[in-house]
């Protein structure tokens, strides 16, 4: 059992099958449309797949489209994924929210009776969002309760669960990581929120190193170690953006009202410093020093698990041993190293660098 998922449904609570709930949420998304009057679509190319989103109408496609645009790709007949879209809030009269409770707190018991070996289901009671996918029909639905109200960061890493979801049965993980290199060999930055990932990844855009990810990122392991960009978004305590001359001109989202943090899109201003992906030389986990330069020290592969595996296991509604499998499996194949963020950001890239020089197969 994921460390999301919900204990057994209680004695005399109501079930339903989750293929009849899944199509009557299906049967919400086409009235959407037809109140709408079109549909949009866009299709992109994830870590190899074909995926396309059939959005309701106009609404919602500025709030999720920005974030995959670098992954843009041409129509498919054979998608992995179609993921149907639409927001509640703008479609309010004509078409009603699908049934199940757009607000308030969603016990767990209530979200796993919708779930089974075919059909997935999460409700993030936080950003009003809804996610569901039926394997077998490789189709998903991501009903949003209102798309003004979307928090910067679902803006910035959107479709989460359902690509989780559709990559992993695929054999691909979504991990919460950085990733910078070149297309040849890279690194995963690893750790917590805050533990300066994204400032290592920012500060390689300008150099020779392409960027890959910020925060979130695929993971494949067959025949070894490699990283496939998901998002082209960064994310970074509004006032450390001076420090990055490069994002100057960037536009800045707000990543949720009250919050110091806020996000910019690279692909407008960046597009040519953006990798789709690269083999994994070495995972790196950053430190704030305080010190000037930028050092490395060796880790063991357990340090590098202790900073990757919580933050990727815990978000994710379906994750579990075998995702603690894949992520020990990675850490153990490539060197591992402590990196000891310098004040001297020109310092960072550096020493990445250095590390892509020594490890083998590396540029």
């Amino acid at each position: 059992m994921s460390p999301r998922a919900a204990g057994p449904v209680p004695p005399g609570a109501s079930t339903q099958d989750p293929v009849a709930f899944f199509e009557t949420v299906y049967r919400v998304f086409e009235r959407a449309v037809r109140a709408a009057g079109h549909s949009v679509d866009r299709w992109y190319r994830i870590a190899g797949y074909p995926v396309r989103l059939r959005f309701a109408g106009s609404t919602l496609v500025p709030f999720v489209a920005p974030a995959l645009e670098h992954l843009a790709a041409t129509p498919h007949p054979h998608p992995a994924l179609t993921v149907c879209l639409w927001d509640v809030e703008s479609m309010l009269p004509d078409v009603p929210a699908p049934p199940w409770r757009m607000g308030g707190d969603a016990n767990r018991w209530e979200a796993r009776r919708y779930c089974d070996e075919r059909v997935q289901f999460d409700f993030d009671v936080a950003t009003g969002v809804l996610s569901m996918r039926d394997a077998a029909r490789h189709l998903g639905v991501y009903c949003v309760r209102d798309a003004r109200r979307l928090p910067g960061y679902e803006r910035g890493a959107p479709l989460k669960q359902l690509l989780h979801w559709t990559m992993r049965s695929r054999g691909k993980q979504l991990i919460h990581a950085a990733a910078v290199g070149h297309r040849r060999g890279g690194v995963l930055l690893v750790g917590k929120g805050g533990s300066g990932k994204s400032t290592a990844a920012l500060t390689c855009l300008g150099t020779e190193l392409l960027y890959a990810a910020d925060d979130h990122c695929l993971l494949s392991m067959d025949p070894s170690p490699y990283v496939h960009s998901l998002y082209n978004c960064v994310k970074l305590y509004a006032e450390d953006f001076r420090r990055f001359p490069v994002l100057a001109a960037t536009p800045r989202i707000l990543d949720a009202p009250g919050t110091d943090k806020a996000l910019s899109f690279l692909y407008r201003d960046h597009r040519d410093r953006l990798a789709a992906g690269f083999p994994i030389r070495a995972i790196l986990v950053p430190q704030v020093t305080g010190c000037p330069e930028t050092t490395l020290c060796p880790v063991s592969p357990a340090t590098a698990m202790r900073a990757l595996a919580p933050s990727t296991v815990f978000p994710l509604a379906g994750a579990d041993h075998a995702t603690l499998g894949i992520l020990a499996a990675c850490v153990k194949r490539v060197p591992c190293y402590a990196l000891r963020l310098g004040s001297m950001l020109s310092t960072i890239p550096r020493a990445i660098q250095d590390v892509l020089r020594e490890t083998p197969g590396a540029v």
